[in-house]
């Protein structure tokens, strides 16, 4: 791909009024692809392909209102962009307003409104979806709890390869919930996940091999499976490498690490538990600050080598 070129193109396609042609202009800027980097002319572009009637302009505005990136930060207007595209089939569209009803963000907190737009996306086959609708089951958000059901979701985004769905699925076998309790079954999906980059997986595997449970008592294995979760970026193994290296001075304990972490159930679901609702990790719609390679939609045009650069995981 020739990015000048690309732009000579897009530019020329948006002049005669190709909305989408406009859209992928935006996102050039946005991911500094033949031009300069540059927020706010993408959300200018993004604005107007979005006006124009293009899809991925709806839901790139939407998802740039939402960061605030280039733009300030509105989830209210993120919200209806991603309802507009939403209901003219965009799938990450579709999750995205779920993820909206399921925070309250722009919308009213409405869980089963979350779990429909949810189920919308998961029809689709996507992936944060599945284990989204997973994850209420788990929990009873939005519909009546029922870890089984959990379950059969978490296995329909495993066999699509999500490794969020991989350390779900571990969970379930830890605790108990929806399957027979199974440490070792527990052990080996949080080991697939981890392959795979999970960091919270990570996190679990060394509680596993802290407490012994499922894998054999191990300090040093539990502080290398924390660190590497931390390597990932992931904020509790960065916490939980830190108390295990500092677990004992003289024979006395100096972390909170035992005392913050039992297997029971209650104690701990936060991490232990399925975390969808937190973060998945194949799409970022952080809260805090803009990600440094947000995940937008590419256009068709701009897929493949650019693509692999950029590190985006996944072209819709």
């Amino acid at each position: 791909m020739n990015p000048e070129q690309a732009i000579s193109w897009f530019q020329k396609a948006s002049d005669l009024g190709s909305a989408d042609g406009t859209c992928s202009l935006g996102l050039c800027y946005y991911q500094g692809l033949g031009v300069e980097r540059d927020l706010i002319q993408a959300v200018r572009y993004f604005k107007k392909a979005a006006e124009g009637g293009s899809v991925r302009g709806m839901f790139n505005f939407g998802f740039c209102l939402y960061q605030g990136s280039g733009v300030r930060r509105d989830y209210e207007q993120a919200a209806s962009w991603y309802m507009r595209a939403a209901e003219m089939g965009h799938v990450q569209a579709m999750y995205s307003l779920g993820r909206c009803f399921h925070t309250g963000h722009g919308v009213l907190k409405d869980a089963p409104e979350a779990v429909y737009w949810f189920k919308k996306a998961a029809e689709r086959d996507d992936l944060d979806a599945m284990v989204s609708i997973g994850v209420a089951y788990y929990e009873g958000h939005g519909v009546s709890k029922s870890p089984v059901r959990a379950v059969e979701w978490f296995k329909k985004a495993v066999e699509l390869g999500s490794s969020d769905a991989m350390n779900s699925l571990g969970v379930c076998y830890f605790w108990g919930q929806g399957v027979e309790e199974n440490a070792s079954e527990a052990i080996n999906w949080f080991r697939k996940a981890a392959e795979v980059g999970s960091g919270a997986a990570m996190v679990n595997l060394g509680h596993c091999c802290y407490w012994g449970t499922g894998a054999e008592k191990s300090l040093e294995e539990a502080q290398g499976w924390y660190s590497k979760a931390a390597d990932a970026g992931n904020v509790y193994g960065m916490f939980y490498a830190g108390s295990s290296h500092c677990e004992t001075v003289a024979m006395q304990p100096r972390s909170d690490l035992s005392s913050s972490w039992k297997r029971e159930q209650g104690k701990q679901e936060l991490l232990m538990g399925v975390s969808a609702w937190v973060q998945p990790t194949s799409r970022v719609l952080a809260e805090g600050p803009e990600p440094e390679v947000p995940f937008l939609e590419l256009p068709e045009e701009a897929a493949g080598k650019v693509t692999e650069e950029m590190g985006i995981d996944s072209i819709p």
